[in-house]
């Protein structure tokens, strides 16, 4: 579950409040929303980054809107996060506009013309998360890598070929969004998650019980991506930006702060 990341739950202030939350969805009532748990990890946290080890980062645009359900301002330590939603959106026109080559082209990674799926992919994974450093490179590389792969979605040939007419398919079928989407889920699911899990192992020797809970984080996470993506989508956001310039970064970062608001502030469950 998650990426390879190990760290020990954070102690003391609002992670106090984190730690009851998880003692009270385990076990018998694991099958519960996990809204709050996400929103009180996010909010423990200080966000949807991790903070930089580079002293300092640019900030991030304003909000994407979304259904005037919450907007935000953003924070120095979403930038990157919202770097790489513009880059993933830029590689994915390319792509769409062109082949893979292209693609690769505009990454400055042409030389990864021919090579194996893994390595194309692992490559552009780590330029796009190369943006970052530390515990927030690893996490955008891990889960911009398993968000690509997820949308190919290849079995048995993982050649250069089949990725290049994959992808075209994937973005045929579901738009520059739904790779953006794939992308965040993954993202905000492994953030809260890398987070959590050592609390979670202390707290039950249970495998299903662990699992359990990994899959309501999990459904929680995808239902506030897929939401404010749904939302985007109504309004054409994705109709009409430039990923190339600076509307394109200007929507990464406000599709990032504009989930973190809603992460922080979930509506209520039915």
């Amino acid at each position: 579950m998650g990426t390879s990341i190990n760290l020990p739950t954070p102690a003391g202030g609002d992670w106090t409040d984190v730690k009851r939350e998880i003692n009270s969805l385990l076990g018998d009532a694991v099958s519960r929303n996990a809204q709050k748990l996400i929103s009180n990890v996010i909010g423990a946290a200080g966000g949807m980054g991790f903070p930089s080890t580079r002293g300092g980062s640019g900030g991030t645009g304003g909000g994407a809107g979304g259904g005037g359900r919450g907007r935000s301002g953003g924070s120095v330590r979403n930038a990157s996060v919202g770097s790489a939603v513009s880059s993933l959106g830029s590689f994915a026109t390319a792509l769409q506009g062109g082949d893979l080559g292209a693609a690769l082209d505009t990454l400055g990674l042409g030389e990864l013309r021919g090579r194996s799926a893994a390595e194309v992919v692992a490559r552009i994974a780590e330029h796009i998360a190369g943006i970052s450093d530390g515990l927030q490179q690893e996490l955008l590389g891990a889960t911009l890598r398993d968000a690509i792969l997820d949308a190919a979605a290849l079995e048995g040939d993982h050649s250069y070929q089949n990725l290049d007419a994959a992808l075209q398919g994937f973005l045929a079928r579901e738009g520059i969004e739904g790779l953006i989407e794939c992308f965040l889920t993954k993202y905000v699911f492994d953030r809260v998650w890398t987070l959590i899990e050592n609390h979670v192992t202390l707290r039950t020797d249970s495998i299903d019980e662990s699992v359990a809970l990994s899959s309501a984080v999990e459904r929680g996470c995808r239902s506030q991506v897929e939401t404010l993506i749904e939302d985007l989508r109504a309004e054409g956001r994705f109709d009409r930006v430039d990923w190339f310039g600076p509307a394109g970064q200007e929507l990464g970062n406000g599709i990032v702060s504009t989930l973190e608001f809603r992460l922080r502030n979930p509506e209520p469950p039915e």
